[in-house]
């Protein structure tokens, strides 16, 4: 929720500003924290909200990390909680940050659990860590739990800057090959075909193509390079809005090549740290699927969650359900059958994450070396059209004179 706050701050200066706060009552706990008298308050519509520039930077997946750490040693330590969320919330430099754990505070002294405290901001920190927490204070291993989901929570931030990375630089390196090309079509080429329409050659059917492709090329990139911008847009609305253009594209992207194996090698190893996380932390399999499925953005793995979701809801063990899906390999099938009958669960899980997370190191550190031939053979190949065009016509022209 959206305010406009006009109040008068410790030194009588008045001044108005939009804040962000999760309801009127919170609103007002924060005014009377930052020593603000509000002289008027208007909330602005849902709508419009997210128009509103928030203040502070977004909270960041390694500053949840780090609360959920800082949050452990305050309890390992013994200093009352309360206490230790106002010392992080002095601490942090972002003020997003800074707003939320003075809330959880202020809810914790007036008697909410942590759990309930941290309800609000379940957005931030994720449903899952939100469970381990519920879990925690149930069982008495709050301190046990919190450091759990800090390191889940690294493994996965982790996990997802490898993956960027190794889908990052096929992309770029096939951009800058095209940028290069086009370059050459554009600026180069038509200086040498110009050559020949002024010694008015007879041309073969190739040259004349590459001829056309260069002039339309420079007529009309303007024109393309705005259409191609319009798509891309209309694209990503397409993609954010509707569920369908979604499943397309992640089924295309698992039958390219090298993609197909980084994007199944990073849902994989999420999808089995996870549920590590959720069976040594007690949560039941059925809610950690559940839960799961919400922070998966494939939707072919997201299906194949819900699917398995359905199974073990009748009474079907985890790798039988998992291997219905047609989704995970034999060997993260295997590994989970021997877990379930040697009641090492856990343990099979942590050696799946494993075995995919280095699989995606590995294709993170390797992406250029594992792409080069692909882009030399594109490069080559376009090379090799070009010159079979021209040879011949240069050659003739030689030879003339």
């Amino acid at each position: 929720m959206h305010f406009i706050v006009s109040g008068l701050d410790t030194q009588g200066s008045k001044s108005s500003d939009f804040v962000e706060s999760i309801s009127y009552d919170a609103l007002l706990q924060k005014l009377e924290r930052d020593d603000v008298i509000p002289l008027n308050i208007i909330e602005i519509p849902a709508f419009i909200s997210p128009l509103i520039p928030s203040g502070g930077t977004k909270i960041s997946p390694n500053e949840v990390i780090e609360v959920m750490e800082n949050l452990h040693l305050v309890i390992k330590s013994g200093l009352p909680l309360h206490q230790g969320i106002i010392d992080l919330a002095q601490d942090s430099e972002n003020k997003r940050l800074k707003n939320m754990l003075f809330q959880i505070a202020d809810d914790i002294s007036r008697g909410k659990s942590l759990s309930l405290a941290f309800e609000p901001y379940k957005h931030v920190v994720g449903v899952m860590i939100l469970n381990l927490i519920k879990i925690g204070e149930e069982t008495g291993q709050l301190e046990t739990t919190l450091k759990r989901g800090a390191s889940f929570l690294r493994r996965t931030v982790s996990l997802k800057k490898k993956a960027k990375s190794a889908l990052i630089y096929p992309s770029f390196a096939f951009s800058a090959v095209m940028g290069a090309m086009l370059v050459w079509m554009i600026y180069v080429l038509p200086q040498m075909t110009e050559l020949f329409e002024q010694m008015n050659m007879d041309l073969p059917p190739l040259t004349i193509f590459i001829m056309d492709l260069s002039d339309f090329l420079s007529n009309y990139i303007g024109y393309l390079l705005g259409g191609i911008i319009l798509f891309v847009i209309l694209f990503k609305v397409a993609q954010k809005k509707y569920q369908v253009v979604r499943w397309h594209i992640d089924k295309y992207l698992l039958k390219t090549p090298v993609l197909k194996t980084v994007i199944s090698s990073f849902n994989i190893a999420f999808i089995s740290e996870y549920l590590r996380l959720a069976v040594v932390s007690g949560v039941p399999l059925y809610e950690a699927l559940d839960t799961l499925n919400k922070n998966i953005n494939n939707e072919l793995y997201k299906k194949a969650l819900q699917d398995a979701t359905r199974d073990i809801s009748k009474g079907s063990q985890l790798s039988s359900a998992f291997s219905q899906t047609k989704m995970f390999s034999t060997f993260t099938i295997r590994m989970m059958s021997v877990g379930e009958a040697s009641g090492t669960l856990d343990s099979q899980l942590a050696i799946v994450s494993e075995h995919y997370y280095e699989k995606v190191d590995y294709f993170a550190d390797n992406i250029g070396k594992i792409i080069e031939p692909v882009v030399l053979i594109f490069v080559g190949g376009f090379m090799i059209l070009v010159i079979a065009g021209l040879m011949g016509p240069m050659y003739d022209l030689v030879s003339g004179v």
